[in-house]
């Protein structure tokens, strides 16, 4: 299955878009999503050390299983003062 993930701040400027396509097995977690980014996306690689996922807009663990139909987002850290 393909799958479309929503991503913000510096993941979306070094994915260069609002959102990436990945490749996926049958039955996947947040887990494979992430492990599917870091491997189909290289230069997102950073972002995905520890990685925290929304599905349809709540967090979730990466033992989440996900639909084809999920809406998933990579929520990175965010500083300022």
């Amino acid at each position: 299955m393909h799958l479309d993930v929503l991503v913000f701040g510096s993941i979306a400027i070094a994915a260069k878009a609002d959102r990436v396509r990945v490749r996926l097995g049958d039955a996947p977690t947040l887990a494979d999503v992430a492990r599917a980014m870091a491997e189909q996306h290289p230069p997102l690689a950073f972002a995905l050390q520890s990685p925290r996922f929304a599905v349809n807009q709540a967090f979730a663990s990466l033992s989440t299983p996900i639909a084809s139909t999920d809406e998933v987002a990579l929520i990175t850290m965010v500083g300022g003062g």
